[in-house]
């Protein structure tokens, strides 16, 4: 089964992967919003999404060590890997403790403040363009760099909300 779905929040992805296996749906593989599934048992499989330290790290060594811990590595989509675990094995929690989630966290924010920067950099770039020329296409080109940009500011806020909420928690 095919399924079309974007997200900007990998919380949430991670657990409509979980609700698909429950519904007996076991993820396959991911390109550009794509989702392949195939049949499993119900709840046969727990999900967890990390992202890469960088884009050319030994992605092999990566799945060797995730493999030595009963985790799969399902699909990867550039920075983004996809991991499975089977459900009878126990809890799936990449990071478990405040710190390692503070981190994690962290690593997400700086990603997408990074392709927030640039976004806005598009932004006024094709603005300055509508200014000058009025042209139609620009403005409509202008419209939907600034929806991604308010996107990308969601994602960066929602991560800096989490570290917040993670921080109160470990002092508590």
């Amino acid at each position: 089964m095919l399924k079309f779905k974007l997200f900007y929040d990998k919380d949430a992805e991670e657990d409509w992967l979980k609700e698909m296996s429950l519904n007996g749906w076991a993820f396959k593989k991911f390109f550009l919003g794509v989702y392949t599934f195939e049949p499993c048992e119900p709840g046969e499989y727990n999900y967890q999404i990390d992202l890469l330290d960088n884009w050319n790290g030994n992605k092999d060594d990566y799945a060797r060590f995730m493999e030595d811990m009963g985790v799969e590595v399902i699909s990867q989509w550039w920075r983004w890997v996809y991991l499975r675990k089977k459900a009878a094995d126990g809890p799936f929690e990449m990071y478990t403790d405040a710190q390692s989630k503070i981190a994690h966290y962290t690593k997400i924010m700086k990603f997408f403040q990074i392709a927030l920067v640039l976004e806005i950099v598009c932004f006024i770039i094709e603005l300055m363009a509508v200014i000058k020329t009025g042209d139609v296409f620009f403005g409509i080109l202008t419209g939907v760099i600034g929806i991604i940009a308010l996107a990308l500011l969601k994602i960066v806020w929602k991560c800096k909300w989490k570290i917040d909420q993670l921080k109160r928690e470990e002092n508590v």
